[in-house]
């Protein structure tokens, strides 16, 4: 609980030091997702990122996603767009 909590506070301290909120974009075992996009394959997901021009970007993705299909957004999205990428595993993966 002790853990929970001060990973919690570090979290909202860093949140409040920088105003602009990162996209979300999901990195699934068989699709990627940010918006209302998804698809099978990271080209369609990556022109959208690409033309919503975000400052940072957040990877949500599940421990049983192939770290293949990870480098290959990153790949893609570094090649067109110079942009803050961090990564999280997410805790409860949805199977889609």
């Amino acid at each position: 609980m002790l853990g929970r909590t001060l990973l919690f506070s570090v979290l909202l301290l860093v949140g409040c030091g920088d105003s602009s909120r990162p996209l979300d974009v999901r990195i699934l075992p068989s699709e990627y997702q940010v918006g209302n996009v998804k698809s099978s394959l990271a080209t369609p997901v990556v022109d959208e990122v690409v033309r919503l021009k975000p400052k940072k970007v957040l990877m949500t993705f599940c421990a049983t996603t192939p770290p293949a299909k990870t480098m290959q957004f990153v790949d893609e999205l570094r090649a067109r767009l110079q942009t803050d990428l961090k990564g999280v595993l997410l805790e409860n993966c949805p199977e889609s």
